[in-house]
């Protein structure tokens, strides 16, 4: 199952129940907040790279649930969790590929912290979405065409 098919699956449940909850997901996690007058607060939040609950947050007993809406949230990040990444995220990845060295090998940006490096393994490449990349073309326009001429798709 796909990481959006288990989103819309948690909204029309939470809709159909009259509660305030809302499922929603990024490109580091899938969460589910209130929508009430409370303001919104984090119920669930769940890393995608993880595979364990130690890594989640949990708060269900923040909110008035009944045990079917339980279950719902509970099937979602066992899913999740374990559904292989590229199966729950099958949109197409990308690295940038920056010019060949003197040696002739290819230079991969990877993106940490805010700091960008280069490195001359492929492995070592940050991986972005298309999404992503639309992202980083818009706050750096001047740098959207050298981003669509390093963009090279990811073979897994």
């Amino acid at each position: 199952m796909k990481i959006d098919e288990i989103v819309s699956k948690c909204n029309a449940v939470f809709d159909n129940e009259r509660i305030y909850l809302h499922a929603e997901f990024d490109e580091t996690s899938f969460s589910i907040r209130r929508t009430d007058v409370s303001g919104f607060s984090e119920v669930v939040e769940v890393p995608l790279a993880s595979n364990s609950l130690v890594d989640c947050t949990i708060n269900i007993w923040s909110v008035q649930l009944s045990n079917m809406v339980k279950n719902i949230i509970g099937g979602a990040i066992t899913t999740i969790l374990e559904t292989p990444k590229s199966t729950l995220y099958p949109g197409k990845k990308y690295r940038l590929r920056w010019v060949a060295d003197k040696n002739g090998d290819s230079n991969y940006l990877a993106l940490s912290d805010d700091t960008w490096n280069l490195f001359n393994y492929e492995r070592y490449g940050s991986t972005f979405t298309e999404k992503q990349l639309q992202q980083l073309k818009i706050n750096n326009p001047k740098l959207a065409p050298a981003i669509d001429a390093m963009k090279e798709p990811v073979e897994e």
